[in-house]
């Protein structure tokens, strides 16, 4: 009888603490100082494509979505906010750039990296690999952290999408072998020694059609650690299409929850394992 009871309290216990639980709180950005995507375009006030579709993927999830252009936000108190932090920008955040919007400062990269290395989430989308960009071959910190940089892109088409770390956290029920329109990201200074490839693009028949894609399947969802932090890269999210689709969002919602701290890590780098040679 006093198992039982002892067994009761626990459950309400258990039960209480999850109905009581903090929503993860997320920080998208979607400032543009190069490139600005259709998908992260504001008209007025309302929020852009995409944002639209992270903060309804929120709403399901019971989580907590700040949609923002002001890269200013990007500092190391007010990050203290938040569990996760979501790029989808371009170019030198440090300059207002194309949008005009609130660059960050200096400091910025730098207070983010040691964010994510106290533990926070970090997950880039599509054109996040298109921020801080290298000089000469000096490789910047931020595209050390994301673990590649963006270099060049053809002529969208579908392309085929492997997936090489079967059953981990990060994907959730994303599906092997889901074909998608999109616009694929040739990249480079990809980090071998810390990358766990979860997803490779097959680009199959167009290796014939565009010369820079006549090249072995190659990474393009993939996550790493950083010191206590967890790190996703997501190479999809150009278009308006990939954004509706179940898969995507399902991606999404996965990338997100496992650089919360939620699941296995699994993060063992697997580059050269499962990388085809050229």
């Amino acid at each position: 009888m006093k198992t039982l009871l002892i067994s009761a309290v626990v459950l309400t216990m258990l039960l209480s603490a999850n109905l009581y639980a903090e929503p993860l709180k997320i920080l998208y950005l979607t400032k543009s100082s190069g490139f600005e995507h259709s998908v992260v375009k504001r008209e007025g006030n309302q929020l852009s494509y995409s944002e639209k579709i992270l903060v309804e993927l929120g709403n399901k999830n019971g989580w907590q979505v700040e949609c923002t252009k002001d890269a200013s936000k990007i500092n190391a108190e007010n990050l203290k906010n938040y569990n996760v932090v979501i790029f989808y920008t371009s170019g030198d955040l440090r300059q207002a750039g194309t949008d005009g919007q609130a660059p960050m400062k200096p400091e910025g990269e730098q207070e983010l990296i040691q964010w994510i290395q106290n533990g926070g989430g970090f997950v880039g989308i599509h054109p996040a690999n298109d921020s801080f960009h290298s000089e000469g071959d000096k490789v910047s910190e931020y595209v050390k952290m994301l673990g590649g940089e963006f270099l060049k892109h053809g002529k969208q088409f579908k392309g085929k999408l492997e997936i090489v770390s079967k059953g981990h956290p990060a994907l959730g029920n994303f599906p092997d072998g889901w074909e998608t329109e999109e616009e694929w990201y040739i990249m480079k200074n990809l980090n071998k020694d810390t990358m766990h490839v979860l997803v490779l693009l097959n680009p199959g028949a167009e290796r014939e059609k565009q010369e820079i894609y006549n090249i072995p399947n190659y990474p393009i969802v993939w996550c790493s650690v950083n010191g206590k932090g967890r790190v996703v890269y997501n190479g999809l999210g150009h278009r308006e299409d990939v954004w509706d689709s179940k898969e995507y969002q399902e991606l999404l919602k996965a990338n997100i929850l496992w650089a919360s701290g939620q699941g296995e890590t699994k993060a063992e780098p697997n580059f050269r394992q499962v990388v085809p040679e050229k």
